[in-house]
């Protein structure tokens, strides 16, 4: 979910997600983001489907400080851990994936914390093998790959073999 305005000073366009190649704009991204501020709440059925309920301790975002300091998180992947117990990775623009857990369905969520995995600011994907270890599946880009003007360009995945505690 997103919140703000959709313009810019003098309502004028936001300008688009792009990188400066060859001293030109050029866009590199498959959908644009705007200034809006994005932040996560979790929708859980308990009961087949038939009625929905909103996770009970409000919305996850990113809090820096207690001088609230906040950063967006959006597009998250949620996979079961254990019974009733959730994971959940989020996109940011901070360098790393985020991740919440809830050990009750999804009524409730942990604060969003940095994960280990350097990251774009580009969703990832978060799965339970029928083995039980996790995979993730997000996209990396290093400093010099920016500069290059890359952008998604580096497809990645690692495995947790212990419930999202270490990936390798």
């Amino acid at each position: 979910v997103s919140m703000g305005q959709v313009s810019g000073p003098a309502n004028r366009p936001i300008p688009s997600c792009g990188k400066l190649v060859r001293n030109q704009w050029v866009r590199t991204s498959a959908h644009f983001f705007d200034p809006h501020f994005c932040f996560v709440f979790v929708v859980y059925s308990d009961d087949e489907g038939r009625s929905w309920h909103r996770n009970g301790d409000g919305d996850l975002m990113i809090l820096h400080d207690w001088a609230t300091t906040f950063s967006y998180v959006n597009e998250p992947s949620v996979t079961e851990v254990a019974p009733g117990r959730l994971l959940m990775f989020m996109r940011t623009g901070l360098g790393r994936l985020f991740q919440a857990w809830s050990h009750d369905n999804g009524e409730t969520w942990t604060r969003p914390q940095a994960t280990c995995l350097a990251a774009t600011t580009t969703p990832a994907q978060i799965r339970t093998l029928p083995t039980g270890l996790l995979l993730c599946v997000w996209n990396q880009e290093s400093h010099e790959e920016v500069k290059r003007g890359y952008n998604r360009t580096r497809l990645s995945s690692a495995i947790s073999r212990n419930g999202g505690s270490v990936w390798e």
